[in-house]
């Protein structure tokens, strides 16, 4: 993250002072800032993802978006392992199951019984502690 940002931001710098020819593109003055700012809010969300449990649902924090699953609809919590390397980070939509992925590691799967998406899968810190929090909160055996 911080060599992207570094990256950018050198970019921007030759382009504002006209180093290595970079400075004769107006256009790219006006640019560069956009997409600064358009990889910091990248950054943001993709760090500031959380999952939470709460009395009656699972809410997964990914700004600017929350998605909530209600304990009501949850028909199975199970465990998955790790994820490929190419299926990348971030929030991913994989045909009718949604994925919150930042990291590659084991993940927490969650089948609702009604929706759009059926499959959820979160990818938390500690997944078998938060599986079993979800159980615990949900009612049932650890």
């Amino acid at each position: 993250m911080i060599a992207g940002f570094l990256l950018i931001l050198a970019f921007y710098v030759f382009s504002v002072y006209g180093l290595f020819g970079f400075g004769n593109d107006p256009e790219g003055k006006r640019v560069l800032p956009i997409v600064l700012l358009l990889f910091l809010f990248a950054m943001w969300s993709f760090f500031g993802m959380k999952f939470r449990i709460s009395s009656d649902s699972v809410l997964v924090v990914y700004p600017p978006f929350n998605y909530r699953i209600p304990f009501s609809g949850i028909r199975s919590v199970e465990l998955m392992e790790e994820f490929p390397w190419y299926t990348g980070w971030g929030l991913r939509i994989r045909g009718r199951k949604l994925l919150f992925v930042g990291k590659h590691g084991r993940s927490v799967v969650i089948t609702k019984e009604t929706g759009f998406f059926r499959t959820v899968v979160l990818v938390p810190e500690n997944p078998e502690e938060f599986r079993r929090r979800i159980r615990i909160a949900m009612g049932q055996a650890p």
